[in-house]
């Protein structure tokens, strides 16, 4: 007996495929670090379009190459005013001097990919939510490097 996929499934599929060929561009896994993203950054995150804000901390380590990883581990304040802890795992890359990409997975069927820029110790840029029903939610982000 063959199970159908629901709509949403093939969707999500491509969009992640999507997404892995996007980070497969400008560099290679093994090349060298132009950027450090090393240390512990505080992070604020924002919901487009709702009052839900995440703060917390972006604990990063990285060698010499563009990839680095790390943990995640914020309290979100939600649109009924809400507190939940929301705690993942991080993995990424540096793209460039200033572009970085990565994703925070919160649970199997749930990651926040970010994209942003780093300017010294400041880190900024936008974020997706990706779930087993496709984009559920995006927002942007800011983060403060408090220690390398």
């Amino acid at each position: 007996m063959m199970r159908r996929r629901a709509p949403g499934a093939l969707a999500l599929a491509a969009c992640v495929l999507a997404l892995q060929l996007a980070c497969a561009g400008a560099t290679t896994e093994a090349g060298p670090a132009l950027i450090n993203v090393a240390g512990t950054w505080n992070y604020v995150g924002t919901r487009s379009g709702q009052t839900v804000a995440t703060s917390g901390t972006l604990a990063l380590t990285q060698d010499q190459t563009v990839r680095f990883n790390g943990t995640f581990d914020a309290s979100e304040l939600d649109a009924t005013g809400e507190v939940h802890r929301v705690v993942g795992v991080v993995s990424g890359r540096t793209i460039d001097t200033t572009a970085i990409d990565f994703d925070v997975v919160v649970d199997p069927t749930l990651t926040r990919h970010h994209s942003g820029a780093v300017r010294g110790d400041s880190l900024t840029g936008t974020w997706v939510e990706l779930s087993d029903r496709g984009i559920v939610a995006s927002g942007s982000f800011r983060a403060r490097r408090r220690s390398p």
